[in-house]
């Protein structure tokens, strides 16, 4: 039987074996260094609600933490409709990696809904990806303005 001295002394490895150890826990990924996941964010910050007539005003704020990317498309639009006709804020290409746009328009009539839409391609040497870091589908999720790419914010329009 082991005393506790000699079991606790066998828990502890150095030397020689702690160097082989730490190879094969790096060769099989055990020990990795720690890598930044990249943030992208989209973010329209509108009112609530809005008075029939009033002027509204919000902000649209877009950003990328990864090193080799940019905003490659910022293209944004607002409606006093409910979306039966969209009016631009900006179509921007290479807005670098951070974009804040102003959104400023007249509410419409009592009970309507206004909206605000934004969609963003973030581009690098490896394409353009959506926020969530997928590729951009061009001819459908983009051109549809369907999340992602595209985000919405809604007013309703009060008395």
């Amino acid at each position: 039987m082991l005393s506790s001295s000699s079991r606790m002394n066998s828990l502890f490895v150095s030397g020689p074996k702690i160097v082989g150890l730490l190879a094969l826990a790096a060769l099989l990924g055990a020990v990795q260094p720690a890598v930044a996941a990249v943030q992208r964010t989209v973010t329209i910050d509108m009112p609530a609600a809005a008075g029939a007539g009033s002027p509204v005003t919000g902000i649209i704020s877009v950003t990328t933490t990864a090193a080799d990317e940019q905003i490659g498309f910022f293209q944004a639009e607002y409606s006093v409709d409910g979306g039966k006709k969209w009016v631009s804020i900006c179509y921007d290409t290479d807005a670098g990696p951070a974009a804040v746009r102003n959104v400023s328009f007249t509410a419409g009539p009592a009970g309507s809904v206004a909206l605000v839409r934004v969609r963003i391609a973030f581009r690098s040497k490896a394409g353009d990806v959506d926020f969530e870091g997928n590729p951009i589908k061009w001819d459908d999720t983009w051109g549809k303005w369907v999340k992602p790419p595209a985000k919405y914010a809604k007013v309703l329009v009060g008395s």
